[in-house]
């Protein structure tokens, strides 16, 4: 299955893609005995019983909306837990300069209004110069668990989606390959500006996703590749972070948690080409489809400010 939240933004509608339309889930939901009001992360548990509604509702002919005639959210609208894994990847690490791995998956948090549509603009805010982009494979937790050991994760991933963890590296994100608290405060601060975490275009179930390790992450700006690698070179798998996290903390179904990003960000290039408006961003997985964001600026409507500047 592909589910989608879908309709405008702020009340998205939770669906499943049919072909290129979208089945909108309410009626389904209720069948099955979940509040037809709720959204994906309500059904994530129920993913069986859904598959059977969807056949059901698809031979008594629902109706299904055009992708066309509507919007596509993030997938999951209302995670618990918004959960960013930092470098994953030897090739992003060296690419920063980092010179050793980390022993342990690195983590932080991300806001909730942070998440975006795949289609969505990325507003790059008026403190921002260095704005950058990173794909990074996630995971979508469907099953709760806690202290969850790394060969049984599988069983609580309701799928994958794309994320691009979009960074503004000129705020205090220089300072986080020393990995330490003021360092990741840091990171959240640098990460967390509205539209900075674009996901979607849909949750794909795991049954229909294969081996992560199969997955090609590839990022075109302005139709030039910058990222090409497949998930295998993590250097910590998505079972491992979900064995880590889960440590921690009981994992609830709707918890999103990013893996991190290969080398071909702009913040490895020699000079760097920050993204401006005007750039547009694709992100493609193998499996998992294709985000379409543009970039813009943010509006000035502080007070006292004329022409973009403090007056």
């Amino acid at each position: 299955m592909r589910l989608v939240s879908f309709g405008p933004r702020g009340n998205e509608r939770p669906g499943v893609l049919v072909n290129d339309s979208v089945l909108p889930l309410s009626r389904v939901m209720a069948d099955i005995g979940i509040a037809p009001t709720g959204t994906i992360r309500n059904v994530l548990p129920f993913l069986d019983q859904l598959s059977e509604g969807i056949a059901a509702a698809l031979e008594r002919g629902d109706e299904v909306i055009p992708l066309t005639q509507t919007r596509l959210g993030p997938p999951i609208t209302d995670p618990p837990n918004l959960f960013d894994c930092g470098a994953n990847y030897l090739s992003h690490l060296a690419e920063l300069g980092a010179k050793a791995a980390p022993k342990l998956p690195v983590m932080f948090q991300k806001p909730r209004s942070a998440l975006a549509g795949p289609t969505d603009p990325i507003v790059r805010p008026l403190e921002v110069e260095q704005l950058d982009y990173e794909a990074e494979l996630t995971i979508v937790i469907g099953k709760a668990g806690r202290r969850i050991p790394a060969e049984h994760a599988e069983e609580h991933i309701a799928g994958y989606m794309i994320t691009n963890d979009v960074s503004s590296r000129d705020l205090g994100e220089g300072e986080s390959t020393k990995f330490n608290a003021a360092a990741l405060f840091q990171l959240m601060r640098a990460k967390g500006w509205d539209t900075f975490q674009p996901t979607g275009p849909w949750l794909v179930t795991l049954d229909e996703v294969g081996s992560y390790e199969d997955i090609r992450i590839q990022t075109w700006v302005n139709d030039e590749l910058r990222q090409d690698v497949y998930a295998k070179e993590m250097i910590h798998n998505p079972y491992q972070i979900i064995e880590w996290l889960s440590a921690t903390t009981t994992l609830q179904p709707g918890d999103i948690i990013t893996t991190g990003t290969p080398a071909g960000v702009v913040a490895g290039m020699k000079p760097p080409q920050w993204l401006k408006a005007g750039d547009a961003i694709r992100i493609e997985m193998t499996g998992l489809g294709q985000m379409h964001t543009p970039v813009l600026d943010e509006q000035d409507t502080r007070v006292g400010a004329v022409n973009g500047s403090d007056g």
